[in-house]
């Protein structure tokens, strides 16, 4: 799965922007048959939103907005998309249904905890981001990424995340251990090497 935190359309090239935009739009105006079969092609999609990251709104959160079927609702989980995640505003899918009267929608779109995250979890995402500002040589800083959250690795059994970063030419892909978040950054060029990482609740330290 990919999380996709740039929020400069600029840095998207034009054919790849083309594509986002049109999976965007398929899930905007609920053409659930086109949804599915983009990802079909491109199944890390199932979390992402529109480029640049205006609302935040992922397919997810627009079949809650939609009022979609039990059937699109569970295949698009089934694809790998996320109930915890949040839309710029705060909102996760089920918060989107319950505010447009999709009760029907609201137990399904719950987020179940399949795993957990070492505790304290809010110190876990800290050390997390922490690892990631300190080891992209400043990218972070030229162009503004918004950092990912953890709670989408608590919603399966083995949920691996791709963070692409714009002038790494690559990115960092996460996932959990027994006891800690595991992390893989690498580039293009060094996508089976690169650096590993260890990171738990007290801090994090390369492997």
């Amino acid at each position: 799965m990919q999380w996709d935190g740039l929020t400069d359309r600029e840095q998207f090239g034009g054919m790849y922007l083309a594509e986002r935009d049109r999976f965007a739009d398929l899930a905007r105006d609920a053409d659930w048959d086109g949804v599915f079969g983009v990802l079909e092609e491109h199944p890390e999609w199932a979390g992402v939103p529109r480029p640049g990251n205006r609302s935040g709104f992922a397919p997810l959160h627009q079949a809650a907005w939609h009022g979609a079927g039990f059937a699109v609702v569970s295949r698009l989980i089934a694809h790998g998309a996320w109930r915890t995640q949040r839309a710029r505003d705060g909102r996760r899918p089920v918060d989107v249904a319950r505010e447009r009267g999709h009760t029907r929608l609201v137990d399904l779109l719950t987020p179940v905890a399949v795993r957990r995250l070492p505790a304290p979890p809010e110190a876990l995402e800290r050390h997390f981001h922490a690892l990631l500002r300190e080891n992209t040589g400043r990218c972070l800083e030229r162009t503004e990424h918004l950092l990912p959250p953890l709670s989408p690795l608590t919603e399966g059994l083995d949920v691996r995340v791709v963070f692409p970063v714009v002038g790494m030419m690559g990115g960092f892909t996460y996932h959990l251990e027994d006891d800690h978040l595991r992390v893989h950054g690498h580039s293009r060029m060094d996508w089976d090497q690169g650096q590993y990482y260890r990171v738990t609740p007290e801090g994090w330290s390369r492997i």
